[in-house]
């Protein structure tokens, strides 16, 4: 049995700081969760086929990635070293970074600056229609307003 998570994946806000991550062994998904720096709850569940526990372990990968968690960069988490602490050290000068994003018919570009005690964020995102556009701005919209953004 490989003990390497083939996704892991981060979520972090003001109130949370969390890990999402799964691996499949045959007809056997396995899927990990909790607070960073915790070794989590593990989920284990069998499928008729090695297919069927691969095609699950993307559709839960994709909807966590759909409420907000990120692909963990260069994790090497295993079983024997469950959850280290993989938060970077604060830049010690300005600096950008650019992150792209190609997913079912959606591109995001998503700019991050950082220069002292600002950091300026510029996401793009392209869709096929007009009308995905239009459904992903009332999406977003939305789930800002939720999170307490107000219009200014």
């Amino acid at each position: 049995m490989s003990d390497t998570w083939k996704v892991h994946l981060v979520f972090a806000d003001a109130r949370s700081n969390k890990f999402w991550r799964a691996r499949t062994d045959g007809h056997t998904l396995y899927v990990n969760y909790g607070r960073v720096g915790s070794s989590g709850q593990t989920q284990i569940k069998e499928f008729d086929s090695p297919q069927a526990a691969q095609e699950a372990l993307e559709k839960q990968a994709s909807g966590k990635r759909r409420k907000g968690y990120a692909d963990e960069p260069n994790s090497t988490t295993t079983a024997e070293n469950p959850s280290p602490d993989k938060t970077p050290a604060p830049p010690s000068k300005p600096q950008t970074v650019t992150l792209t994003l190609d997913q079912d018919g959606r591109n995001v570009e998503l700019s991050l600056r950082y220069d002292g005690k600002t950091v300026r964020t510029e996401v793009t995102e392209t869709y096929l229609s007009a009308e995905q556009a239009a459904a992903a701005f009332v999406r977003i919209q939305q789930a800002m307003s939720d999170e307490g953004y107000k219009k200014s």
